[in-house]
């Protein structure tokens, strides 16, 4: 299989189709582990799908399934690493799990 960044943006949709299919998949089997897994996958490929050009250092957002802003700090690859309100410590997310905070 290929690297998820040597696919073109056409192999990557058709990789983020796939997941998603076997994400549906795993809900209806109840599966949460290989869900997570997934899920994970899904998300790394919507990732460089996207790219990071589309999100800006000291930029807030929602990261998928938390419920606070998240402010990021910068970016290493797809991933952009920051900080919640409440937590003095940096995380990284792939950026395809961000979508703006409005």
């Amino acid at each position: 299989m290929r690297l998820l960044s040597q696919m073109t943006l056409a192999e990557l949709q058709e990789e983020m189709e796939r997941l998603r299919l076997l994400i549906e998949e795993n809900k209806q089997l109840g599966d949460s582990s290989q869900l997570a897994i997934y899920r994970q996958k899904f998300f790394m490929a919507k990732s460089y799908y996207i790219g990071a050009d589309e999100f800006r250092i000291g930029g807030t957002y929602r990261v998928h399934e938390h419920d606070q802003p998240f402010t990021i700090e910068y970016f290493n690859g797809v991933f952009a690493w920051g900080k919640f309100p409440d937590s003095p410590e940096a995380v990284g997310f792939p950026v395809g799990m961000l979508e703006l905070w409005v």
